[in-house]
């Protein structure tokens, strides 16, 4: 295991967009005697099965984010970092997401959301901004699931590929998943956002709510809450 080295997963599909999120990964500021990789995964058919390849790369620290993500926080390493290093029971954490799980395995229909982020949809821009309640840990908010948008993890857990075969609830799962295993997640409090999610317009509702009924189902129907 590298402890000095960040490897960032992407999933590509659509060169364009993966070119601008390198783009913006290659103007990161880079923390003295560190050193990152870019795994990019194509032909993929389920993000679990893709990032589970990354498993086996020696990087003790990972970035798992959509090609459509751009980070725009030049000193997003440097924090990431140190919230990791100061928090050794953080074990993943996001830029968005939600502190209580809803019954129905959505996060963003949750009464505690936190987090931010810049959206592009429909030809605007816009910025989402979740309040987050009072916490003593000024650095992150405690939550119990992260939008996958972006992840990041200083520990290494198989995503559950078994579950979910598509592209839907492997966010929510992992981020379960992080608990059940004794390690708290986050969302990073951040002062502006530290990324740009440039989402498109297309949604595949049925495999979305087939991989929703397989959430509820492995994770709330049948876990004590």
């Amino acid at each position: 295991m590298n402890q000095s080295s960040v490897l960032f997963v992407v999933c590509v599909n659509d060169e364009a967009l993966y070119s601008q999120c390198i783009r913006h990964i290659l103007h990161l500021a880079v923390p003295p005697s560190y050193s990152y990789d870019i795994l990019p995964v194509r032909g993929s058919t389920s993000m679990a099965s893709s990032y589970n390849l990354a498993l086996d790369h020696p990087s003790k620290y990972k970035v798992y984010l959509h090609q459509d993500t751009f980070i725009i926080h030049r000193n997003f390493l440097n924090d990431v970092l140190q919230l990791f290093q100061q928090n050794k029971e953080l074990g993943l954490l996001g830029v968005a997401g939600c502190e209580t799980m809803p019954s129905n395995g959505i996060w963003w229909e949750s009464e505690r959301k936190a987090g931010k982020v810049i959206e592009y949809r429909a030809g605007c821009f816009s910025t989402l901004q979740f309040e987050s309640s009072g916490s003593e840990n000024h650095s992150f908010t405690p939550a119990e699931a992260v939008d996958g948008l972006l992840i990041a993890t200083q520990y290494d857990l198989k995503w559950r590929d078994d579950l979910f075969e598509g592209f839907h609830f492997y966010d929510s799962s992992q981020s379960i998943e992080f608990q059940k295993h004794g390690y708290q997640i986050g969302i990073a409090r951040q002062e502006e956002p530290w990324c740009l999610h440039y989402c498109g317009d297309s949604f595949d509702a049925e495999a979305y709510e087939k991989d929703r009924k397989i959430f509820v189902r492995h994770y709330i129907t049948n876990s004590p809450r």
